[in-house]
C-alpha cells in the first residue's frame, strides 16, 4: 500500500507548477484578445465602407 501511495503522490501535479502552466497557456484570454483585434479591424473596415458609400452617393447626386 505504501508503494501505491508513493506512486499517487509522485503522479500528483504540483499546484504552483499547474498555476504557471495555466497562466502561460491561458487560451481563453489569448482567444479573447485575438477576437478583440479582429473585431476592431472589422469595425474600422466598416467605417471605411460607409465612408465610400457616402462619397459615392455624393458624386452620383452632385
Amino acid at each position: 500500500m505504501d508503494e501505491l501511495d508513493n506512486q499517487i503522490q509522485s503522479a500528483k501535479t504540483d499546484e504552483k507548477e499547474l498555476n504557471l502552466v495555466l497562466k502561460k497557456y491561458d487560451l481563453d484570454e489569448e482567444l479573447a484578445l485575438e477576437f478583440s483585434e479582429i473585431d476592431k479591424a472589422f469595425r474600422q473596415l466598416e467605417i471605411k465602407y460607409q465612408s465610400l458609400l457616402s462619397v459615392r452617393k455624393f458624386f452620383n447626386n452632385g
